[in-house]
């Protein structure tokens, strides 16, 4: 018996799945499982397989689905298959695409997509990767992962995270001082941790430039041990206005402002060292960054200087060049450096 199993469609906020068989179906009955987040929801028992036949379902909650049905004739088991792997936002009522076979979708507030890699071997330490603003994002291209390779010789749990809200970047937060990205961002960390029972001081947060940013204000906000971060804005909606040079990039940057733009400069520039006012502990942070980029005066200097004030440790790596779109050349191996430093320390208890 030969069955004909395509991808599950999602239309008119219900899912289907179409299948053909390409024999006679006397005597042959069906059965399928429905899968949510790669757990069994339902299970719809055996019936008798007709020409019409349908395996369709309304799903209620956001979440990544599955089916596996089985086929039997003359009780005996013919087809035992598992489909694709869909994600619907039933919220927004649409299917969510992913881009790498590893790509996941996680649900809270709003999506999330992220890849994650578990160690090889058993290990303590969660390595988070906030990705940097691509220059093709100014002219609207989709967000993408930052320091995949570069990671790879590092043997820890890593998590790499996109900052894709609503199709554009929004500093893994959300627009106009809302928090529901955030708030989605903090819960698959924090599942992900708790999964493999890795404590707040053994996460590791980095990343470069807007990612270096969001390292930088996890790591304050959530506790996580320590940060790596490369030529971070400090004062954001600064940095965006001066980028903001295009219709399109303009357009985003008035998305990521808000409706009232005064509260959402005042709150995008504010972001962080709020952040830095209100903490009583601080992670070990390693910053590196040019000489010559002019994030090094217009952001890092100012953030030092209140550092300095409180006696906040940290430890800087000045290099020399002058250009911030040299930062990833330089980034790359101290980043490889520190999180191979960090991560071969004996585990924290």
């Amino acid at each position: 018996m030969k069955i004909m199993m395509k991808d599950l469609v999602y239309k008119n906020a219900k899912i289907s799945l179409p299948f053909t068989i390409k024999s006679s179906i006397k005597d042959c009955e069906f059965a399928y499982y429905i899968y949510q987040d790669k757990q069994i929801i339902e299970k719809h028992w055996y019936e008798k397989l007709e020409k019409n036949s349908k395996v369709r379902f309304t799903p209620i909650y956001s979440g990544s689905y599955q089916i596996r049905l089985f086929i039997r004739k003359k009780d005996e088991l013919v087809c035992n298959q598992l489909t694709n792997e869909i994600h619907i936002d039933r919220a927004m009522g649409k299917e969510i695409a992913t881009t790498f076979p590893n790509e996941k979708v996680y649900f809270n507030d709003v999506p999330v997509k992220y890849l994650f890699q578990p160690a090889k071997k058993p290990s303590k330490h969660l390595i988070l990767s906030f990705s940097g603003l691509y220059s093709t994002e100014f002219q609207g291209g989709a967000p993408v992962y930052n320091h995949i390779r570069t990671l790879e010789p590092v043997d820890a749990n890593k998590l790499f995270i996109l900052d894709s809200y609503q199709e554009q970047f929004c500093y893994y937060v959300g627009f106009g001082g809302a928090y529901d990205f955030e708030r989605s961002v903090v819960a698959l960390i924090t599942t992900i941790a708790n999964q493999f029972n890795i404590p707040a001081q053994n996460i590791i947060a980095t990343g470069s430039s807007k990612g270096g940013a969001a390292a930088l204000y996890y790591s304050l906000k959530y506790n996580y041990g320590k940060a790596i971060i490369g030529a971070p804005q400090i004062y954001i909606a600064n940095y965006l206005d001066q980028r903001a040079n295009s219709e399109s990039m303009r357009e985003r940057y008035n998305r990521i402002l808000g409706r009232d733009h005064d509260f959402g400069k005042v709150f995008w520039n504010g972001l962080i060292l709020n952040q830095v006012a209100k903490c009583t502990e601080f992670p070990e942070m390693h910053f590196h960054v040019g000489k010559g980029d002019f994030h090094y005066p217009k952001h890092l200097v100012p953030l030092f200087k209140q550092f300095d004030k409180r006696g906040i440790a940290y430890h800087l790596d000045l290099a020399n060049y002058v250009e911030h779109n040299e930062t990833g050349l330089y980034f790359t191996p101290f980043l490889l450096q520190k999180a191979t430093e960090m991560t071969n320390t004996r585990n924290e208890d």
